[in-house]
C-alpha cells in the first residue's frame, strides 16, 4: 500500500535531517572535530609564526664554491679572488649557446653554471636563533599541540569503546 502524503513528507524530512547531519559532522566523523581542527591550526600557525619571527637570516662573505677558491686552494685564509668566478661557467655556456644552440657542451656549461650559482647563493645563507629557552619550548609546545589537535580531529571517536587501562582490558569489566 502506498504511503500517505503525510508519511511521505515525514520520510523526506528524515532524509533531509540525515543529509544535514552528515554535512555538519566534523572532521573524522566526530561532532566538533572541525572546531578542534581549526583551533589546532590556529595554535600551530601562531607557534610557527612566533618561532620564525625570532630567526635571523644572515649571509656569509663566501659560499661553498667561492670559499673553496678563497680559503682552500689559493688564498690560505685571505680572499684571493672575486666571488664573480661563479658566473664563469654560465657565461661560457651562454656564449657557446649563442654561437650554436645545438652544442651539448654549451648546454652542459649553462646548466652547471646555473647549478653553481644556486649552490653558491644557498650556501651563503646562515640562520641564527636568538631566543630564551623558555620561549623556544613554549613555541615548540604550541606547534606540537596544534599539530596534535589537528590530527586528533580526524579520529572517529564515535566508534571507540570505553577507555582502556592499558592492559588490554576495559576499565568497566
Amino acid at each position: 500500500m502506498a504511503d500517505s502524503p503525510r508519511q511521505q513528507f515525514e520520510k523526506d524530512i528524515d532524509n533531509v535531517r540525515s543529509i544535514h547531519e552528515d554535512l555538519v559532522r566534523g572532521a573524522g566523523g566526530t561532532p566538533g572535530g572541525t572546531w578542534l581542527f581549526f583551533t589546532g591550526l590556529v595554535l600551530a600557525a601562531a607557534g610557527l609564526w612566533f618561532f620564525l619571527s625570532n630567526v635571523h637570516v644572515m649571509t656569509n662573505p663566501f659560499g661553498m664554491v667561492s670559499g673553496i677558491f678563497s680559503r682552500g686552494v689559493f688564498g690560505g685564509g685571505q680572499p684571493a679572488m672575486s666571488t664573480g668566478i661563479v658566473f664563469a661557467p654560465i657565461f661560457l655556456g651562454l656564449v657557446l649557446l649563442f654561437y650554436d644552440a645545438r652544442l651539448k657542451w654549451g648546454w652542459a656549461l649553462f646548466y652547471v653554471g646555473l647549478a653553481v650559482i644556486v649552490i653558491e647563493i644557498l650556501s651563503r645563507i646562515q640562520f641564527h636563533l636568538d631566543i630564551r629557552t623558555s620561549n623556544l619550548l613554549l613555541m615548540l609546545g604550541m606547534i606540537a599541540a596544534g599539530i596534535g589537535m589537528m590530527l586528533r580531529s580526524f579520529r572517529d571517536l564515535s566508534s571507540a569503546g570505553p577507555p582502556s587501562d592499558g592492559s588490554g582490558r576495559n576499565q568497566s569489566g
